[in-house]
């Protein structure tokens, strides 16, 4: 079977405003497209003025397949709990867990994520301002869903997983910076920690932070998480 990489990129005046994408058979390029398409024009944020789609072959051979991480739907009340419950969460993965925290909280429309390494609490990216941007990426769902238009906590989970699957990386910390969408969650050990409430509706705060292991070769890292395409094994999002 034919696989193709599907990507959609869009700003507005430089601004990051969405992005998307999956890995699918031939059959389904078109549609992919279209409904992508269709995204970009449909964010919180505003309709982009700019929108790329790539379309990539890619070799079946290449394809790596991983496991779904678990799923654990916390209890949260509000986002002053949610920080106690993430402070327990990282806690034991770093001795910097306020300093990340407050570090992903107060960056602003970063197009990827950050790269933190877990003893000094350094930021590792080429770029900080770009970050890096988990790519290449799809999912073989167990399960029936309507995949045109945005499933929040579909992509999240499967994100998470192919992130997770990287032996160098210890845990993630990710807000989403869509006013809209007040879920986060914690991924630590395998398993997808859902984490409700952890900001107020209506804020823009919000970034997405991997914490790595110390002394990891960032640059392999980097090309795993952008550019080794990963298909995830998707058997809930409950």
């Amino acid at each position: 079977m034919d696989f193709y990489s599907v990507r959609m990129r869009a700003n507005t005046a430089g601004q990051h405003i969405s992005g998307a994408e999956d890995i699918v058979s031939a059959n389904d390029v078109a549609a992919t497209c279209a409904a992508l398409a269709q995204r970009a024009l449909d964010h919180p944020k505003g309709s982009a003025e700019n929108t790329t789609i790539t379309v990539e072959a890619l070799k079946e051979e290449e394809i790596w397949r991983v496991p779904q991480v678990s799923i654990k739907n916390l209890e949260v009340e509000s986002p002053e709990h949610a920080h106690t419950v993430i402070r327990a969460l990282l806690r034991g993965h770093t001795p910097h867990v306020e300093r990340i925290i407050e570090t992903t909280f107060a960056v602003r429309d970063m197009r990827g994520a950050m790269l933190i390494d877990a003893a000094q609490a350094e930021r590792l990216e080429p770029d900080l301002q770009r970050g890096i941007r988990v790519s290449h990426i799809g999912a073989k769902l167990a399960f029936s869903t309507e995949r045109v238009g945005k499933n929040a906590a579909l992509e999240a989970v499967i994100l998470a997983s192919k992130v997770a699957a990287h032996p160098d990386v210890l845990a993630e910390l990710c807000i989403s910076d869509d006013p809209a969408y007040t879920t986060g969650y914690v991924c630590v050990a395998g398993t997808y920690h859902r984490v409700p409430h952890i900001k107020e509706p209506g804020s823009r705060a919000g970034g997405r932070a991997f914490i790595i292991r110390p002394g990891a070769d960032v640059l392999a890292l980097i090309e795993y998480l952008e550019s080794h395409p990963v298909l995830v094994e998707v058997n809930s999002i409950a």
